[in-house]
């Protein structure tokens, strides 16, 4: 439900993770990891994938592999709502979604 630009930071977090050292070093790992991602928990990833991946999904996949990155060093997200941004000193939001 995310634009493009969302979808992107969303992949990005999640190369973020996987590089940073205090995640699972892999994509698999980083998605279903225990309290993350509550889609890879609930079955919505499992639905989606069988169903097939919107196009735009899967590019900004692709580009977030190949190092496309608009969200810096954030290794979080959440709603905006969800999110005391009085406690962040760094935040980017898009459409809604806090990235920290």
């Amino acid at each position: 439900g995310e634009p493009y630009s969302g979808q992107l930071a969303v992949g990005a977090v999640v190369m973020n993770r996987v590089k940073s050292g205090s995640f699972p070093n892999s994509i698999s790992g980083v998605i279903y990891q225990s309290g993350q991602f509550p889609g890879a928990h609930n079955g919505k990833v499992a639905r989606v994938l069988s169903n097939g991946v919107k196009s735009s999904c899967m590019n900004a996949a692709n580009e977030a592999l190949s190092g496309a990155n608009n969200i810096g060093s954030y290794l979080f997200f959440n709603t905006s709502s969800a999110v005391s941004k009085s406690r962040l000193n760094d935040y980017t939001v898009i459409d809604g979604e806090c990235f920290y």
